[in-house]
């Protein structure tokens, strides 16, 4: 007579796999809100790093900005036009999160229309911290002055204060 039915090692190779199809997708589909805000730090710290690097290559300053302006706000048209027009480096502009700037670590962050952050040609900067919110979510980018480097920081790690 013939048995039917599974063994204890397919069972266990098929729980194995539903275990780690669910360890890839879960994370994935609740860490959205997380997702758009490490994209969003990630590409301005790109944009930082790239307007640092202009700066250096060409031997000029190079001003980055971050344009969070209210799209339905009637000036919106006319001051966007004003920044594409007058930048070498492109524009960031903000929709999804709140971003404060702070000048250092000691002045209370504010939250500004228009942040800019200039690279000099030596490697300095303006300097800065830009701290970002989405929700209950936070991350910080930070630039140096003096080497103009960028730095970011999520919940859980210290940022440095020799600024």
């Amino acid at each position: 007579m013939k048995q039917h039915g599974f063994t204890l090692l397919e069972l266990l190779i098929v729980l194995s796999i539903i275990v780690i199809a669910s360890a890839l997708v879960i994370p994935n589909i609740t860490g959205t809100g997380s997702n758009l805000l490490t994209a969003q730090v990630r590409q301005t710290a790109s944009a930082f790093n790239f307007a640092r690097r202009i700066a250096i290559v060409e031997g000029a300053p190079q001003v980055a900005t971050l344009f969070q302006m209210d799209p339905e706000d009637p000036d919106y048209p006319d001051i966007r036009g004003d920044l594409v027009q007058n930048s070498n480096v492109p524009i960031l502009e903000n929709f999804t999160s709140e971003i404060s700037y702070q000048a250092d670590i000691n002045e209370d962050p504010e939250v500004l229309e228009i942040i800019e952050i200039v690279f000099y040609p030596q490697g300095g900067s303006t300097g800065g911290i830009l701290n970002f919110k989405m929700d209950d979510l936070s991350a910080r980018i930070r630039i140096d002055a003096i080497t103009g480097r960028i730095s970011t920081y999520y919940p859980g790690e210290e940022i440095e204060e020799d600024f």
